[in-house]
């Protein structure tokens, strides 16, 4: 943990750039383990914004809930920096994060 779940649609970039870059702006955060940090991207080929843009990155940053509200805002705000660098304009850019109860959470 912190899981790092990419969900995009219309990007034409390659995007191994774009999830190195996320994992290193949650990796350069002081209380996160360097090997815990996890990026998975899930591409969508059907959507519709109408806000007009042509593309989409949506990340959702899921931490456990030992994390408190001050870290949730700091690599939530990494995130959006990372994808406001890497992404070009016109696409719709969100940032959210997911707290995942200790006790219910299982890694085999």
């Amino acid at each position: 943990m912190p899981h790092i779940v990419l969900e995009h649609g219309g990007l034409d970039q390659p995007l191994a750039p774009l999830m190195d870059a996320l994992a290193e702006a949650v990796a350069a955060h002081p209380a996160v383990p360097r090997a815990a940090v996890k990026v998975r991207a899930h591409h969508v080929t059907d959507f519709l914004l109408l806000s007009g843009e042509a593309s989409f990155a949506h990340v959702t940053l899921r931490l456990m809930d030992s994390r408190g509200p001050e870290q949730h805002t700091e690599l939530a705000d990494a995130l959006m920096d990372t994808l406001r660098r890497c992404l070009t304009q016109g696409c719709a850019l969100c940032v959210e994060t997911v707290t995942i109860p200790k006790a219910s959470f299982r890694k085999g």
